[in-house]
């Protein structure tokens, strides 16, 4: 087979967002369903890429495919970077893992191919995207009270953390996609964790900004009030303003930064996620109309990749 650039920056797509739908590559790649399917099917076949289905229910028909990363595929990422596959971090067993894993990371990737998309359209760059296997490389943990009032350790692994930058200031977010697996107890401690995080000044510590605002894209819209009003009482009015909400039907690249689709928990109105002609808002997120917008202190950490090296940054074709 021979491959074309298209199909090697498809392959190093895989590797970094670790598993893509059908219609996630077509968006990154291909101009019809047709063509996607083609080639992703040639890729697979000669071991680029390997394939998955989701169990669907019966008599719906077979589920849309999922594509990772195949033996060949990693060998042709590491032979790009100039590195071992061994060094990639990347394992077959990465493969094999179970359906709500598949789906979990396929919604944070809507969340993030949206973003992408957004950022390029409207001038803003995606400077870093950490994925949850990165951020749990070497997490910083914090003691938060439980519901039945024990002191817990908690570590604080969100399912992504993004930067974005335009003229010289970055936003920093932590990303949560739910799926309403949580209860509303679990939720609550994981909301008391993100604030004793900030308050002890470890998130400054570890990312250098005070730019910070933790989204939340979930499933419906009774589940985003759910969130909401569980938000709303485990946070002082002065802190719900971290904390915003969106349902994933709403996320679109002409929707996810400048359209009015986030709600703070301390609103009851929507508001677009950046608003670059406002001042930047305080880590506190008393302000939370504000777009959080500011000058970096020092250097970030530097992106990983299935706890190995970064990709080789190919751009991207249609």
């Amino acid at each position: 087979m021979r491959l074309t650039p298209r199909d090697i920056a498809l392959v190093d797509a895989i590797y970094r967002y670790r598993v893509l739908r059908r219609d996630q590559a077509q968006q990154l790649f291909f101009p019809s369903k047709n063509t996607a399917n083609q080639r992703l099917k040639l890729l697979h076949q000669h071991g680029f890429l390997a394939r998955r289905r989701l169990p669907v229910e019966y008599g719906q028909g077979s589920g849309q495919a999922l594509y990772l990363l195949g033996g060949r595929g990693a060998g042709l990422v590491a032979a790009q970077l100039g590195v071992d596959v061994a060094e990639l971090g990347w394992r077959r067993t990465h493969n094999h893992v179970t359906s709500p894993f598949l789906e979990h990371t396929l919604m944070v990737n809507d969340v993030r191919l949206a973003v992408e998309a957004a950022a390029s359209q409207q001038g803003y760059q995606v400077e870093t995207w950490l994925r949850e296997e990165e951020l749990k490389v070497a997490p910083d943990r914090v003691w938060v009270e439980t519901q039945a009032r024990q002191r817990r350790r908690i570590a604080i692994v969100a399912d992504a953390y993004f930067r974005l930058s335009m003229a010289g200031h970055r936003a920093c977010f932590f990303l949560e996609a739910d799926r309403a697996t949580e209860t509303q107890g679990r939720w609550a401690q994981k909301t008391r964790a993100y604030l004793a995080y900030i308050q002890s000044g470890a998130y400054l510590r570890r990312y250098g900004s005070r730019s910070l605002r933790i989204l939340t894209v979930t499933t419906g819209e009774k589940r985003l009030a759910n969130l909401l009003r569980t938000t709303s009482q485990v946070c002082a009015l002065r802190d719900r303003g971290l904390f915003w909400f969106t349902t994933l039907e709403r996320v679109a690249p002409e929707t996810v930064v400048s359209a009015s689709i986030w709600q703070p928990a301390n609103s009851t109105d929507s508001m677009p996620l950046l608003a670059p002609d406002i001042a930047a808002a305080p880590i506190s997120g008393a302000s939370a109309v504000a777009p959080l917008l500011t000058a970096p202190l020092h250097a970030h950490p530097q992106p990983r990749y299935f706890g190995g090296v970064a990709s080789m940054g190919i751009a991207r074709s249609r």
